[in-house]
C-alpha cells in the first residue's frame, strides 16, 4: 500500500461524482453509467497506459488486485443483503404466482436467448471465450438476457410507489426466484467449461450438499442463535453475519463455484434480525466507498470495435433479444394467470431491468473463459439501456397512476 492506492481510491470515488455533477447528467443517467463510462474513457484514451508507465497500473499488479478486491468486497455486502430480502412477499394464493412468472418468463428469454447467442456464434466465431465451445456460449448468452436485477428493481418499485402493491411483490417475488435460477445456471457452466477443472456430476452433488447443509443445520443454528442474542449488542450480530456470508463464500469457492453464489445463498439463510440494525448502513457504505470500483474495473474491460463488427450492432442485437422476449413472455404469463393487459404490461416492462446483477453475471462469465471482451461489452451496455427503459415503460403501460393498495402486513412505499 502506497500514495498510488489512495489516489486511485480518490479517482474511483470521487471523479465519477464530480463528473456527473459538473456535467449535469445526474438527473439523466445514473452514476452507475459514469463510472463505466470513466473505466472506458481511461482503456481508450491511452489514459491507462500513461498511468502504467507511471508505476500506477490498473489492469495488473498489486494495485488492480486491490483495487478489484474492493469492488468484489462491495458486491458480496450488496448480494447478501439482497439474499436476505428474498423470501416471497404478500399473502394467500395469489401469493404464489410468481412461480410460474418466473418460470416463463425466464425460460422464455432463456431459449430466445439463447437462439440468438447460438447465431452471433455461428457468424462471429471471436465472441467465443477460449473456455466455452458454441453450446455452452449460446447457453451463457440466453442466461445473460434473461436476468431481472432484484436490487435495481425494488429501488425502482420504491420510487415509483409500487413496493407493497400486489403488481410489485408479483414483480420482486419473480425476480428473486430469477436470481435463483440465475445462479444455477451459472453452477452449470462453469461446471462443464473447459476450464472449471471439476467434474459436472462431482461439482453438482457437491453444490447440492451445501445446499442442504446452508438450510438446515446451519439456518437452524442461527435462529437458535440470534434467539440467544436478542439482548446483546448488533456489533455481535453483524459480526456472526458477516463472518458467515465469508464462509459461505469461501465454501462454494472451494467447491468450484462463484463465491458471489456462496454470499446469496448466506444472506438467504440468516434471520433478518442478523442484519436488521446495519442494513441500511451496509447498502450505502457499500453503494458509495465499494461498488465504484466494481463498476469502473469493468468499464476498463469494455471493448468498441469486433474485428470490423461494430459495438453498436451488436448491441442492438442483445438489447432487442432481452427487451421483447422478456416484456412478452412474462405479459403473456401474467395474463393467463388472470390479470388484466395494463398490469400484464406493467410487469413485463418492470421484470426488463438488469443493472448489477447482469454485470455480477457478465464479469464471472468473461472470467470464466465463456465469453469474449466484445460480447461483455455489448451485454454491459444492454444492462445500462435495459434498466434505463424500465421505468419510463411501465409508467407508459400504466398510464395514469392510480392509488396502490397494499398487501396487508406490507406498507406501500411513496416516492
Amino acid at each position: 500500500m502506497n500514495h498510488y492506492f489512495f489516489l486511485a481510491l480518490i479517482g474511483f470515488i470521487a471523479l465519477p461524482t464530480l463528473l456527473s455533477r459538473l456535467c449535469r447528467i445526474d438527473k439523466i443517467f445514473p452514476l452507475v453509467f459514469v463510472q463505466l463510462i470513466v473505466g472506458l474513457l481511461l482503456q481508450s484514451s491511452g489514459a491507462l497506459a500513461w498511468l502504467a508507465r507511471h508505476d500506477m497500473n490498473l489492469t495488473t499488479g498489486p494495485l488492480a488486485d486491490s483495487l478489484n478486491g474492493l469492488g468484489w468486497l462491495g458486491i458480496c455486502l450488496l448480494i447478501a443483503l439482497t439474499g436476505s430480502e428474498s423470501a416471497p412477499r404478500g399473502a394467500g394464493r395469489k401469493a404464489w404466482q410468481f412461480i410460474p412468472v418466473s418460470v416463463v418468463g425466464f425460460s422464455g428469454t432463456c431459449l430466445i436467448g439463447s437462439a440468438v447467442g447460438y447465431a452471433l456464434a455461428l457468424r462471429y466465431p471471436v465472441l467465443l471465450g477460449p473456455n466455452a465451445d458454441i453450446g455452452l456460449f449460446s447457453f451463457a448468452i440466453g442466461l445473460a438476457l434473461s436476468v431481472t436485477a432484484l436490487p435495481v428493481l425494488v429501488s425502482i418499485l420504491r420510487e415509483t410507489g409500487l413496493a407493497g402493491s400486489a403488481i410489485g411483490n408479483l414483480a420482486t417475488n419473480s425476480a428473486m426466484l430469477d436470481d435463483l435460477w440465475m445462479w444455477v445456471g451459472l453452477a452449470v457452466i462453469l461446471s462443464l467449461s473447459n476450464g472449471s477443472g471439476a467434474h459436472p456430476a462431482g461439482l453438482l452433488a457437491a453444490l447440492a450438499l451445501y445446499l442442504v447443509v446452508m438450510i438446515g443445520p446451519v439456518r437452524y443454528l442461527l435462529r437458535r442463535w440470534c434467539l440467544a442474542a436478542a439482548g446483546r449488542s448488533a456489533s455481535d450480530r453483524i459480526i456472526v453475519a458477516v463472518s458467515v456470508v465469508f464462509l459461505s463464500a469461501v465454501s462454494t469457492d472451494y467447491i468450484g463455484l462463484h463465491p458471489i453464489l456462496g454470499t446469496f445463498v448466506a444472506g438467504a439463510i440468516l434471520p433478518r434480525e442478523a442484519l436488521a440494525d446495519w442494513r441500511d448502513s451496509l447498502l450505502h457504505f457499500s453503494h458509495i466507498m465499494l461498488l465504484p470500483f466494481f463498476f469502473i474495473m469493468t468499464g476498463l474491460r469494455l471493448s468498441i470495435e469486433v474485428q470490423g463488427q461494430s459495438l453498436i450492432e451488436l448491441t442492438l442485437i442483445v438489447t432487442a433479444a432481452a427487451v421483447l422476449s422478456k416484456f412478452f413472455s412474462i405479459s403473456a404469463a401474467a395474463r393467463v394467470l388472470g390479470h388484466s393487459w395494463r398490469n400484464s404490461f406493467a410487469l413485463g416492462s418492470l421484470m426488463q431491468c438488469k443493472g448489477l446483477m447482469e454485470l455480477v453475471a457478465i464479469n464471472i462469465l468473461l472470467d470464466g473463459g465463456i465469453i469474449s471482451g466484445p460480447i461483455f461489452s455489448a451485454l454491459a451496455i444492454m444492462a445500462l439501456l435495459s434498466t434505463l427503459i424500465t421505468a419510463p415503460l411501465m409508467k407508459g403501460m400504466l398510464g395514469a397512476p392510480a392509488p396502490v393498495a397494499p398487501l396487508a402486513g406490507v406498507p406501500a412505499q411513496t416516492p
